[in-house]
């Protein structure tokens, strides 16, 4: 499966996903050029933005990051896992924008 921001965009007609995708993108780019700071800072902001959910994967994932890559990696997990979770609430067609392939990692990740 390649990258899941390539079937999230699929869905970038709904502001939330739009929104999620935006997130992501930010996220990588402070990793990849080395802004740590502002990645986490971007990260405290993606934690208060969703509360409810970050804290449920915060107590499901009970090792806390300890390095800017462990960081990265649970952020890019938590909006990976945040992202399938939008498509399949609020999106009722999502299947017939996906290839079967697709559906599955959605629906495995959800």
């Amino acid at each position: 499966m390649n990258d899941y921001l390539e079937i999230f965009e699929k869905f970038k007609d709904v502001k939330e996903i739009f929104d999620l995708c935006d997130e992501v993108l930010n996220l990588r780019w402070f990793y990849q050029t080395g802004q740590y700071q502002l990645m986490q800072k971007h990260i405290s902001t993606l934690r208060e933005k969703y509360l409810v959910e970050s804290t449920i994967w915060n107590k499901v994932n009970t090792q806390p990051p300890k390095t800017y890559d462990q960081a990265y990696i649970n952020a890019e997990n938590f909006l990976r896992s945040q992202g399938a979770k939008l498509i399949i609430e609020k999106i009722a067609d999502y299947k017939n924008r996906l290839s079967s392939d697709e559906i599955a990692f959605i629906e495995s990740i959800k």
